[in-house]
């Protein structure tokens, strides 16, 4: 069974010695850290699953340690002596996800930091899901490009050219989209190199049929 990380910064020694042991007897792993550099430096190395941190702090305040932690994607929970709503109205611009009041008891505190965690978990997980739809919809787009290419070169249909795709994937054992890649990276060259002629104007290398044709009525006449 996973066991969550806890990372508990606060300036007061006390506060720290009594609030993480109480973390720890009921099953927490915990981190501690005496300033807000401290903690940002613990998180960098090995990242919790949330942060505590203290609100007021000399130096890196809690709001700004808040601030880098999210960067970093580290949930953040703050503690505080202050209850009042300007104090809890910062926190939560600050995207935390809960607001501990000292005197901080463990066991009080213990089912808010497991609610902080559950909501930590599925803002994560609709983050990955975004990100899977965001690749998917990108790989569609690719494939797609791909298979108008492929029908329009060989004047073949959409199934068909799909189907050629994927058996080269299958052959090369690739996926899809890395083979729909190599068709537009392979496009992008042809018309990348195709010549110039003279005067700087674009022309195909090989003559129409119709400037065939006069070239032949010129040679009859």
């Amino acid at each position: 069974m996973y066991t969550s990380t806890l990372l508990v910064v606060d300036d007061d020694e006390v506060v720290l010695a009594t609030f993480g042991k109480g973390l720890r007897d009921a099953g927490f792993l915990v981190e501690l850290a005496s300033s807000g550099s401290e903690a940002l430096m613990k998180a960098r190395s090995d990242p919790p699953d949330l942060a505590i941190l203290d609100l007021r702090m000399p130096g890196l305040s809690g709001v700004d340690t808040a601030d880098l932690m999210r960067e970093m994607g580290v949930p953040v929970v703050f503690l505080s002596a202050y209850d009042d709503r300007e104090s809890v109205e910062q926190a939560v611009s600050r995207g935390a996800l809960g607001y501990l009041v000292k005197p901080i008891d463990a066991v009080r505190a213990i089912p808010g930091i497991r609610t902080a965690l559950e909501r930590a978990r599925e803002i994560r997980d609709l983050l990955e899901q975004k990100e899977r739809l965001a690749h998917a919809v990108d790989t569609g787009s690719l494939v797609n490009v791909a298979i108008g290419i492929l029908m329009e070169r060989h004047h073949i249909g959409r199934n068909e050219a799909f189907e050629t795709m994927r058996e080269r994937s299958r052959n090369e054992r690739r996926k899809v989209r890395e083979v729909a890649v190599d068709v537009l990276n392979a496009w992008q060259l042809i018309n990348d190199l195709r010549p110039s002629a003279p005067g700087g104007s674009e022309e195909s290398p090989l003559p129409s049929r119709g400037r065939q044709g006069k070239k032949e009525a010129g040679r009859s006449g």
